[in-house]
């Protein structure tokens, strides 16, 4: 897909996510509006229905389809007949919208483009059977989903109790809480009896889901957003502004956690890192809390009265910590799949070329790697040589590809980054390579100490008077 136009689709994403919670602060209950309170909540429970299911119909139009048209109604219907299920049969289990959604996308899968049918036209045979698929897929996934979710419940009724909570073990409780709200099922944890209690660590695990989804998932999302391209920058940008104006809406907040959880995982993995740092720093801090697992995303998350006009200093750090450390951890994850990209874009490179630096003998093929890697012979600064070890010293450590120089010896090669200097045991190749590293020092030595000496000026009137004596 071209850039352009999967920025425009991602962007599509957003736009469901906006309308739901401009919906839900215009209906919210404790805002008069000209609807009485039982039309306004059930106008507002509709629109929580039919918005994420917008949103699962712009999610299809991101994945390539024959038939567009056909795409969008089998997706939408199957979202309708989830709910109308949902709903009639489980109406407490749903608390939040994101099992429908991923449920729905199901159907997508079985109408994906084949050259088959692109060229040879649809049987009707096929066309049944991918309506059979499509009918009774998505419920399968749904059911699965609840089979699951059920016991996880029954493994956290076990676990969670007072006992446990009393360890640190407890740090735990909080990314699970985020994995259970992006499935929509937090509510079930909520209504665990040994959470009903009031303690330090209670208070740390209400803080810790507040303060990440309050503070850290924005700021995790525009930290992910400095390091994407640009084609995928401005969604990321977006959503973490939606994610700040949503952040106490349970269904938009659920869906945030889908779209991270499903397109940047690593960013999601770095969520549930920075959650367990900020359980710990609520717990050292002993900070009271404003609300209360009945109050938490049931469906969304609700603040004591004034809470904001409590702040302390120790709150005022937490705050300053609920963004630095996601953006902390969403840098080092960020660095470390960029240079597992490299090792992985170098070992196809090697594997595709049918030869590996390891396996190579020729002094001057290690020459043009080490050339390559330490970025030019220009990053060249000085070599030496101890025994069968060749030191090499260049001017800019950034300009280095590690990867690549990694890949040159069998032995461990040893990166002296205070000193910009870098050992590499060649064996028997060591005094080859080293010679002719020094030789190419030396006539950059020269090039650069020479002087070039220019030619006189040329007399350019002397040159007029001279045609003219002889006209």
């Amino acid at each position: 897909m071209p850039h352009s136009k999967f920025q425009q689709k991602s962007l599509l994403l957003l736009l469901p996510l906006g309308l739901l919670a401009i919906v839900s602060y215009a209906l919210d209950k404790r805002i008069p509006t000209l609807l009485d309170i039982e039309s306004q909540t059930l106008l507002l429970e509709v629109c929580r229905i039919i918005l994420p299911g917008c949103f699962a119909i712009a999610a299809a139009c991101m994945v390539p389809t024959f038939n567009r048209m056909f795409q969008i109604i089998s997706v939408a219907l199957v979202y309708a007949f989830l709910v109308a299920f949902s709903l009639s049969k489980y109406q407490n289990f749903f608390t939040q919208p994101t099992s429908w959604i991923i449920s729905s996308l199901v159907a997508t899968l079985f109408l994906l483009p084949n050259n088959d049918i692109e060229s040879e036209g649809l049987s009707f045979k096929a066309f049944l059977s991918k309506i059979f698929c499509i009918c009774t897929f998505p419920f399968i996934s749904l059911f699965t989903i609840m089979v699951v979710v059920k016991n996880i419940e029954h493994s956290i009724l076990i676990t969670f109790t007072s006992v446990f909570l009393d360890t640190f073990l407890s740090c735990l409780f909080v990314p699970i809480y985020e994995i259970m709200l992006t499935l929509g099922f937090s509510s079930l944890l909520n209504s665990l009896v040994s959470l009903q209690s009031e303690n330090e660590i209670i208070h740390a695990m209400l803080n810790s889901i507040m303060l990440v989804n309050m503070i850290s998932l924005p700021a995790i999302i525009i930290t992910r957003a400095s390091f994407a391209k640009s084609y995928n920058r401005l969604f990321l940008v977006f959503l973490s502004f939606i994610a700040c104006l949503t952040s106490k809406i349970g269904s938009c907040i659920s869906v945030e956690l889908l779209i991270i959880m499903f397109f940047y995982p690593g960013t999601f993995l770095a969520l549930c890192f920075s959650s367990i740092f900020m359980f710990f720093l609520n717990l050292y801090l002993q900070i009271g809390t404003f609300t209360s697992f009945y109050m938490l995303y049931q469906p969304d998350l609700i603040l004591r009265n004034l809470a904001f006009l409590q702040l302390s200093t120790s709150h005022f750090v937490v705050i300053a910590f609920s963004i630095f450390i996601p953006f902390a951890m969403q840098t080092l994850i960020s660095k470390i799949g960029k240079i597992n990209h490299l090792k992985n874009k170098l070992k196809r490179r090697f594997k595709n070329s049918g030869f590996n630096l390891k396996d190579i003998k020729n002094p001057d093929l290690f020459l043009i790697s080490i050339l390559n890697g330490i970025g030019g012979k220009s990053n060249l600064k000085a070599v030496w040589l101890d025994k069968e070890v060749l030191f090499i010293k260049v001017f800019d450590y950034k300009k280095v590809i590690i990867p690549q120089i990694n890949l040159i010896s069998k032995r461990r090669i040893e990166f002296i980054r205070s000193e910009n200097n870098i050992r590499i045991p060649l064996g028997a190749l060591s005094y080859i390579v080293w010679k002719r590293l020094n030789n190419i020092i030396e006539e950059s030595a020269n090039y650069t100490s020479d002087e070039v000496e220019l030619s006189d000026q040329f007399d350019i009137k002397g040159y007029v008077l001279n045609l003219q004596e002889k006209k």
